[in-house]
């Protein structure tokens, strides 16, 4: 499976406050970062939550496609959350607590301009009051310190990267163009940096090759500008946002078939990706979270380019010394999962096996435990999303119509 085991070259994301491609509203003590499909404010976060006013609901059309409030779930279950109108590749938390639900295509390939916002406390999926200004597929996402949401790039459908970009704004329900890249790419990561900025990185170009360039998007003007480039051109590699704004990239692929057991770093503060050490492995389509103490893990992946070969393996980075150590292993090997941190510090891991199972990664003894069993197989097309009840939402990933359908883990 390729990217994220959606196609080649979604990286795996993780923020320093908000996991795998999602943000989530924090008390301000310090940053913040959920693109593959995508990373946040000057204060970095600390463990504690805080609820945001939510922002007018005129986003919403009156059509949901459920309305009755969630029941209360048992510790450590998965419970049905009913189902999108498409297959959505991409979730994004917004501030009032409500989802986005972009990135589909229908079952002939057509890519789709719609988008969908979910609401937790109705269990509603709500089709947004506007399309998006191009329709586009894997596209690097990410939400901006004012609520609003940069989308940029991806392709229309012909395998044809786009250089465009636009922004929706959650009050109106609307996306609107803005700027474009000065890079056409497709499967591209983006994280909101500490000065308000997004850095999109990687992706791929209209030849499938991987990039190792990346720019850098200004709310303020709605242009894009070029930073420093990867040290070296990664495709289905992961990522995550340390506490201090840096990024995280780590392993993938491909210079022939060869996997990448290598790191690097990017500084916001110089511009410029720095080498940070090796993994023991060389992992295509790794999960990441970042860890309360900020520590960041890394969890299964792909251990080969050309065949599925899924890992159960896992290593830490620790941001102090760039260096990687082993922890415990799954008890499943998963190539395109979710690592979901929750709030108490432990870390969800989901989809990517071949069966229904989760499990749950403890810090302390550094163990995999394995938890209930999602309502159906999902695999590495699912998208998790921390919500702020502290629920984790899990959409998409199965087959056939389960490809539509979306659950809830309660912790």
């Amino acid at each position: 499976m390729w990217g994220r085991g959606r196609n080649r070259g979604r990286a795996r994301l993780a923020r320093g406050w908000g996991i795998a491609g999602q943000a989530i509203a924090i008390s301000v003590a310090i940053v913040v970062v959920a693109g593959c499909s995508g990373g946040r404010a000057t204060p970095v976060p600390s463990a504690t939550t805080t609820a945001v006013a939510p922002s007018p609901s005129t986003a919403s059309t009156p059509a949901a496609t459920a309305t009755s409030t969630p029941p209360p779930a048992t510790a450590g279950t998965f419970s049905p959350a009913g189902s999108m109108d498409a297959a959505r590749l991409s979730a994004t938390l917004l501030r009032d607590g409500r989802v986005l639900m972009l990135d589909s295509h229908d079952e002939l390939g057509n890519v789709l301009g719609s988008a969908q916002v979910f609401e937790p406390r109705s269990g509603a999926y709500r089709e947004t009051a506007g399309s998006m200004a191009t329709p586009r597929f894997d596209p690097a996402v990410a939400e901006l310190q004012d609520g609003r949401v940069l989308v940029a790039g991806g392709e229309d459908g012909t395998q044809t990267p786009l250089a465009s970009a636009e922004l929706f704004d959650p009050g109106s329900g609307t996306f609107k163009a803005t700027g474009s890249m000065k890079t056409a790419r497709r499967g591209a990561s983006a994280f909101l940096l500490p000065d308000g900025h997004v850095l999109v990185v990687g992706g791929r170009d209209d030849t499938g090759a991987s990039l190792a360039s990346a720019e850098v998007f200004d709310p303020k003007s709605g242009n894009f500008s070029s930073t420093g480039s990867m040290t070296t051109a990664r495709d289905a590699f992961g990522a995550a946002q340390l506490r201090d704004g840096r990024i995280l990239i780590v392993g993938g692929c491909c210079s022939g078939s060869d996997l990448y057991t290598s790191a690097e770093l990017y500084d916001p503060t110089t511009g410029f990706f720095m080498p940070a050490g090796s993994m023991s492995f060389g992992r295509m389509n790794p999960a990441l979270a970042v860890l309360i103490d900020g520590r960041v893990i890394v969890a299964g992946g792909n251990s080969s380019a050309v065949a599925d070969k899924a890992l159960a393996s896992a290593e830490i980075f620790n941001p102090k010394t760039d260096a990687f150590t082993a922890t415990g292993s799954m008890k499943q090997p998963r190539d395109g999962l979710n690592a979901t941190r929750l709030t108490d510090g432990r870390v969800l891991m989901s989809g990517g096996a071949p069966d229904a199972s989760a499990e749950i990664y403890d810090p302390n003894g550094g163990a995999f435990t394995t938890t209930g069993s999602m309502t159906t197989y999902r695999a590495g097309q699912a998208t998790a999303t921390l919500l702020q009840d502290g629920r984790v939402l899990i959409a998409g990933g199965g087959a056939g119509q389960d490809a539509y359908s979306a659950e809830t883990y309660q912790p």
